[in-house]
């Protein structure tokens, strides 16, 4: 549109400046020169608006969505991991495996002399040899001085191996918990333990310990059959020549010395004072079972038949010569500590129908059992 208006503008300038040349003809009106611009500014005014009114209409040029521009998320890369120095001094141990002797807590009576073994491993890069030595640290020394030392190894121990480390001592007079806490030191007197500094212990409970050696009560055991007795002494098997007769000894043994609250730590059935008659283990293992009656034995106690339950049996005149510590009569005694009596009945497993007495009767059979108290 720029150009056609610039065309038509000179088309007028030309028109207008022929005009004012001279020429033959009719002599031109004279205007004045004002009025000739006037008139040109006019003309030219006109013919734009003309040429305006036929322009095309403007477009609006369709808006262009702004965006904004996010720039991507800058990731951050983790660190390379530092490494840690593996230092000189540094000791390793295994939780199944460290105490060797002498777990944490183990029953100690006073004044016993025990040795103490850890299971350690040397994890740092230095070897230790003679010149590193044992050290109490602190806590309970157990019977030996505070400043107590001794050579770690009469060896050496290279980074990475494992050693057995002991020390000698003694559990203190007094009932109670006692803890003492050990460490290594180094040539130039530098301690170090598990875990660079730490320490590992030695930890018991001193407790009275008492053994005792019971006896039947007399009065109270003794020997019956099912259609006689009691009689005092203790045998078991056939009474004589009748198969039918078979007899069973009952042991009252008197319980009420140990206090309330202690703890059978080993029980044993020492039954090796006896004399035989015949056969009797043809007639089947001797059995002992936990029984109870009242105040008195009688012929009502008698058991018929062989019962299952026994807590102990011997099946021989060699299984009677031994002192032997039973489980089932430790924990038979736990069971009736705060009563005054266990009472056991022994009898053999059968009869071999054979009309010849065999009997075996005990002289002394004594119970062995050591306790602790609280």
């Amino acid at each position: 549109m720029k150009k056609l208006a610039l065309t038509i503008l000179l088309f007028l300038l030309v028109v207008l400046a022929a005009c004012n040349l001279p020429g033959g003809g009719a002599a031109p009106t004279e205007e004045q020169p004002d009025a000739v611009f006037t008139h040109m500014a006019q003309t030219v005014a006109a013919e734009l608006t003309r040429v305006a009114g036929q322009a095309s209409p403007t477009i609006s040029a369709p808006l262009i969505p702004t965006t904004t521009f996010t720039p991507p998320s800058t990731h951050t890369f983790p660190s390379p991991p530092t490494n840690t120095p593996i230092p000189c001094l540094a000791v390793g141990y295994n939780d199944a495996t460290i105490d060797v002797t002498v777990p944490d807590n183990t029953i100690m009576a006073p004044g016993q002399a025990f040795t103490k073994t850890w299971r350690l491993t040397n994890i740092g890069t230095c070897t230790w040899n003679s010149s590193y030595q044992l050290v109490f640290d602190h806590g309970d020394p157990m019977g030996v001085a505070n400043t107590y030392a001794q050579p770690l190894t009469t060896g050496t121990v290279s980074p990475g191996q494992t050693v057995d480390v002991s020390v000698n001592l003694t559990a203190p007079a007094v009932s109670g918990t006692y803890t003492g806490y050990w460490r290594f030191r180094d040539p130039n007197g530098v301690y170090f333990g598990i875990g660079g500094a730490g320490t590992w212990i030695v930890k018991i409970k001193v407790v009275n310990t008492v053994v005792v050696t019971l006896t039947p009560v007399v009065g109270e055991s003794g020997t019956i059959r099912a259609d006689g007795g009691p009689w005092p002494d203790y045998t078991a098997g056939e009474s004589n020549a009748d198969i039918t007769k078979t007899v069973q000894t009952y042991l009252a043994y008197n319980i009420a010395g140990i206090p309330a609250g202690s703890t059978i730590t080993e029980a044993k059935f020492d039954f090796t004072d006896y004399i035989t008659v015949g056969s009797p283990f043809n007639l089947g293992p001797l059995n002992a079972y936990v029984a109870d009656y009242g105040a008195t034995l009688d012929m009502a106690d008698f058991v018929v038949g062989f019962p299952p339950g026994n807590i102990a049996d011997w099946g021989s005149t060699a299984a009677l010569n031994v002192v032997e510590a039973s489980n089932e009569l430790k924990a038979a005694i736990q069971s009736k500590i705060g009563t005054s009596r266990l009472i056991l009945r022994l009898q053999f497993a059968g009869s071999n129908m054979d009309a010849v007495k065999d009997r075996v009767t005990f002289t002394h059979p004594s119970l062995i059992v050591t306790y602790t108290t609280p």
